[in-house]
């Protein structure tokens, strides 16, 4: 089969999905694209422009969630056989715990991909404000996040 007739096949499929015997038949007498496409080179180039911009920080929200969730799951594991220190660590709720510990691989993937921006957020103030401190005091605050929600 050459690439031409499974270009047309993955266009053809993803409108109608899964092809018939006939279906499938016609394409391959097709001796041309099934799919057209729309846009004007100054369009093409306008968002390869916007996406090249929005691309590293994209990869890097993705990296950040997958990793987050990833962990998170595994606090949700932890949970699930008894150990809830890990909740606390996290400070995510019992019931946060159960879904995510059920994830599957695809699945964390896919919420990670899927959220529109970093999944979890950052508590910066009290972090700057930590970091600032003189170590021995510092050391202090940072015990003491574990009493206080993030904000």
């Amino acid at each position: 089969m050459d690439e031409l007739f499974e270009l047309n096949r993955s266009i053809a499929e993803h409108w109608l999905g899964k092809l018939d015997r006939e279906q499938e038949d016609y394409l391959s007498l097709k001796p041309v694209c099934v799919g057209e496409l729309p846009h004007s080179a100054p369009e093409l180039a306008q968002m390869l422009a916007a996406s090249k911009k929005a691309h590293a920080q994209a990869l890097q929200v993705l990296a950040l969630n997958r990793r987050y969730l990833s962990f998170a799951r595994l606090a949700g594991k932890d949970a699930a056989a008894g150990k809830l220190e890990m909740l606390i660590k996290l400070g995510i709720s019992l019931e946060q715990a159960q879904l995510l510990g059920n994830l599957t691989n695809d699945e964390v993937a896919l919420l990670a991909l899927a959220w529109q921006g970093p999944i979890v957020q950052f508590a910066m103030r009290p972090f700057v404000e930590g970091a600032a401190m003189p170590l021995s005091v510092a050391k202090h605050h940072a015990a003491a996040s574990i009493a206080t929600p993030a904000e």
